[in-house]
């Protein structure tokens, strides 16, 4: 076995600096099956050896590991490989050889399942420059059961600039590591493209959602400006329980347990579960809602307005104006992290939260300060086709499903239930929480599908155990969530004033701007018409490459003009048309992964930008009427603070 100490220390000093989490996982983490040990090549470098079910071989050449290692890279013939995933990591020769061969990569994704594998590597061999390298993203030791939310995490947590590149992922698998973990590394890259998948689908989505966000938000600027925000309620329940209440079938059986738990515990439930609750006599202390679907405030019609007084509405701003006008009882805002509200510039505090109201309420428990966080009703299944949610919930969440449409998935006592698409992303979001939830999780469902971090237990015993002490948890909500004061309104519409007027001005701008280069690429295809190009083949034989390429980049710089133009681009423009500029740059940068041929991709980017500045212009121009019309109703609302303070 090769243990250098300068080396080791070099390698350590280096990770406490860039990647501490990597140094700690070191550490704290077990070793696998498998046994790794160095000893000097033929060449005199190091190499490497594992021990696996009582067979040993080399991970690298006995003889020349360097030389091995530029042959393995320099034999594979990569299209386009801005995301390349390896999986194992060795001594990491094959990684320094892609990262000084490889001209078109953007990231690599580096897997090693073996944390051991790593603490001997860095005994022997020097890996700062890996370690210190831009491109690289470590997943190092990820249990089999974290491999989703793990990759969730990578891929969101890379931001556009990584997720722009999502559908070029090309993959370089160490044939040593292969031996040992291929079933391991084939649930890596499974886990990734799901969620890659995920990330694709919600840029592939007509802007029309967020849009009506966006129109909802706007609409919503006087109930934003003179209501509390969930960041007053930071920590204030340290170590209290709380109840995330969803509406799914299991909850008819924990009614009677619900009941024992109020005043006990801080009570969250879903929009759609309030109304079940209160026929049964069980008052929550908050109701959340996320969806911004029209028919949302119906879910409150029928609620009567003394039962309102005690529950607080916590919802995200981009709801339906309508739930607020239909809402009786107090409530308070709880931004997602949408540029918009960076736009808005009026702090309430912002959650990170999956896509169901569920979700947002465990995420508020959590900042709260709620341990342990209990879900009661969170199936994410349905008993059958019919059976989709609780006795008596509303008729607005009828899925209306189709054999099609579900699947099986392993239950919480159960080998399996049913599921779909919209149920099981909302499971990976619990995942994805409770993964990152430093307190404990209990699944009380009493049913439903298996949500990985989670501890089952039934309700009964956790009401038992958890829920003894009385708490008064509308008291603390009505001491920490008061409403801004006149003049704290005053001063904040005064700021906001200010931007909504800047705002206009770029905004008026950027569609000038997607109005010329919509009149670029016209210009060049009646180009093409007066030449009489009759093919495609004709046009790469005969059109010049150097007017093309001139034309081409023309275009580009172009786009790139719309997107980076102005203040307020980025903050008020930017999440309506992220899905539309998005979608396109990964079709941009695919391009080469389809298609070898540079001119007919330069070609088919142009054609592609033909709907680009037209499609943008669009949306642009449905965002400068929202800001206009907001306008109106805030200066018609709040103007006349500005008129009494002069």
């Amino acid at each position: 076995m090769i243990k250098n100490r300068k080396i080791l220390e070099k390698n350590i000093k280096t990770l406490k600096k860039v990647h501490p989490l990597l140094l700690k996982a070191i550490e704290m983490l077990p070793d696998g099956p498998n046994h790794y040990e160095t000893e000097l090549a033929k060449n005199g470098f190091p190499t490497m050896t594992v021990e696996s079910e009582g067979n040993k071989f080399y991970l690298h050449s006995k003889y020349d590991p360097q030389k091995e290692a530029m042959q393995q890279v320099l034999g594979k013939k990569f299209k386009n490989p801005r995301i390349l995933m390896v999986f194992g990591l060795g001594l990491g020769y094959h990684i320094q050889v892609l990262l000084e061969k490889v001209e078109k990569n953007n990231f690599i994704v580096l897997v090693e399942r073996e944390i051991n594998a790593l603490k001997v590597a860095i005994e022997a061999v020097d890996l700062t420059d890996l370690f210190t390298s831009p491109k690289i993203r470590w997943v190092i030791g990820v249990p089999e059961l974290e491999i989703y939310p793990v990759m969730y995490d990578l891929v969101t947590g890379g931001g556009v600039s990584f997720q722009l590149f999502l559908k070029t992922l090309e993959v370089f698998e160490h044939p040593g590591n292969a031996k040992i973990n291929g079933e391991y590394n084939r649930k890596i890259l499974k886990g990734f493209r799901e969620a890659a998948e995920k990330v694709i689908y919600n840029y592939g989505n007509c802007p029309h959602d967020s849009m009506i966000g966006v129109e909802n938000i706007m609409k919503n600027l006087k109930t934003i400006l003179s209501t509390a925000g969930v960041k007053e309620l930071f920590g204030a329940f340290e170590g209290v329980p709380g109840i995330v209440i969803s509406t799914g079938p299991s909850l008819d059986k924990n009614k009677l347990e619900l009941l024992r738990a109020m005043g006990k515990a801080v009570m969250i439930c879903a929009d759609s579960a309030l109304q079940i609750l209160i026929r049964n006599d069980i008052i929550p202390n908050a109701a959340a809602v996320l969806e911004r679907v029209p028919a949302q405030y119906k879910l409150f019609e029928s609620i009567p307005e003394e039962k309102m007084k005690d529950i607080w509405l916590a919802g995200t701003p981009v709801i339906n104006p309508l739930v607020y006008d239909t809402w009786k009882g107090p409530n308070f805002i709880i931004y997602r992290p949408f540029a918009h509200f960076d736009w808005i510039q009026i702090q309430k505090g912002t959650l990170r939260t999956g896509q169901s109201c569920s979700n947002l309420a465990f995420k508020v428990l959590e900042v709260m300060g709620c341990n342990p966080i209990i879900l009661v009703g969170q199936d994410c299944a349905f008993k059958s086709l019919e059976e989709t949610h609780a006795e008596g919930s509303n008729s607005i969440t009828c899925l209306d499903l189709k054999e099609t449409d579900v699947y099986k998935i392993k239950g919480n006592y159960q080998d399996w239930v049913l599921t779909n698409d919209t149920f099981d992303m909302t499971r990976k979001d619990f995942v994805n929480d409770v993964a990152k939830f430093k307190g404990t999780c209990i699944n009380a469902t009493e049913g439903g599908a298996f949500i990985e971090g989670t501890e089952l237990m039934p309700l009964k015993e956790v009401v038992d155990k958890y829920c003894t002490k009385q708490v008064d948890v509308n008291g603390i909500l009505r001491k920490k969530l008061v409403n801004p004061s006149d003049d704290q309104i005053r001063k904040e519409w005064r700021n906001f004033r200010r931007i909504i007027l800047e705002t206009e001005k770029d905004v008026k701008e950027i569609i000038e701007f997607c109005n010329k280069g919509k009149e670029k690429v016209d210009k060049f295809e009646n180009e093409l018409n007066e030449e009489k190009y009759m093919s495609i083949e004709d046009f790469l034989e005969r059109y010049p490459n150097d007017r093309l390429n001139a034309i081409h980049l023309e275009l580009t710089k172009a786009r790139g003009s719309v997107v980076n133009y102005g203040r307020y681009f980025n903050l008020y423009l930017m999440h309506i048309v992220q899905m539309i500029i998005v979608h396109f740059e990964m079709e941009f940068n695919e391009l080469p992964s389809i298609c070898e041929d540079e001119k007919r991709c330069k070609l088919q980017a142009i054609r592609m930008m033909k709907h680009w500045f037209p499609r943008i212009g669009e949306v642009v121009q449905l965002s400068l009427n929202l800001l206009q019309d907001a306008f109106k109703v805030l200066e018609k609302e709040f103007g006349h603070l500005l008129i009494d303070e002069k």
